[in-house]
C-alpha cells in the first residue's frame, strides 16, 4: 500500500522566511523545512497498482500558472484545543480551482472526494497542549504576516511514509502548469 498526497512545493526563499515560526510556543513541534508544502489533496492509502492510474489522471490536468503569497496565521480546529498552527494563502481562488480539477480527475478513476471543505493553508507546527496565552501572543504578533508572492508552476504527487520520527515525503511526480505566454 502507498500513502499518497498531492501538494505544491514551497520555494526555498519563502521557506526561509517562515522557518522557525512557532518554535517559541511551548509544546509546538515545527514542521521540518524540507516537508513544508501546500496540500491540495490527501489521497491516503491505495494499492500500488493504482499508482499508474493516478499519475495518468494527474497528467491530464491542464491549468495555468498562478501566483500566491502566504498570509496570516491561525490554528485548527477553530473551536476547542488547538492542534495545528498554520499560515494562510492569498489569494486562494486559483488554488481552490486547481484542487477542484484534481478532485474531478481523480473522481473519474474512483478516488473518493474529500468530505471536508478545503481550507488552503501551510502547516507550521503541530501543537501538544500549548499554553493558550502563548498561542494568543503568537497569533496577535503574526496577524499581518505576508510573504512575497511566488509563482506556482507545478503540483506534485508525494508518497508519505510514517516513521517513528515523523513522516518521510518522497516526490513521485511533478505536473507542470501552463505558462500564460504558452
Amino acid at each position: 500500500m502507498l500513502r499518497l498526497f498531492i501538494a505544491i512545493a514551497i520555494p526555498a526563499a519563502i521557506k526561509a522566511e517562515i522557518a522557525g515560526l512557532g518554535r517559541s510556543i511551548p509544546g509546538a513541534r515545527p514542521v521540518p523545512d524540507e516537508q513544508m508544502h501546500l496540500t491540495l489533496k490527501f489521497i491516503g492509502e491505495v494499492e500500488g497498482s493504482r499508482l499508474l492510474d493516478i499519475e495518468g489522471a494527474l497528467s491530464e490536468i491542464s491549468r495555468l500558472q498562478f501566483t500566491l503569497s502566504l498570509q496570516g496565521v491561525g490554528t485548527f480546529p477553530p473551536r476547542g484545543t488547538p492542534r495545528v498552527l498554520w499560515v494562510g494563502v492569498q489569494p486562494p481562488d486559483n488554488l481552490v480551482a486547481l484542487r477542484q480539477a484534481i478532485e474531478k480527475k481523480l473522481g473519474e478513476i474512483a478516488i473518493p472526494r474529500e468530505k471536508q471543505k478545503y481550507a488552503p493553508h501551510l502547516t507550521l507546527a503541530r501543537l501538544n497542549n500549548s499554553p493558550l496565552h502563548h498561542l494568543q501572543q503568537f497569533l496577535a504578533g503574526n496577524a499581518f504576516l505576508r510573504t512575497p508572492e511566488f509563482t506556482v508552476t507545478a503540483f506534485n504527487l508525494y508518497k508519505s511514509q510514517l516513521t517513528r520520527n515523523g513522516a518521510l515525503h518522497t516526490l513521485l511526480g511533478a505536473y507542470p502548469l501552463k505558462s500564460a505566454a504558452a
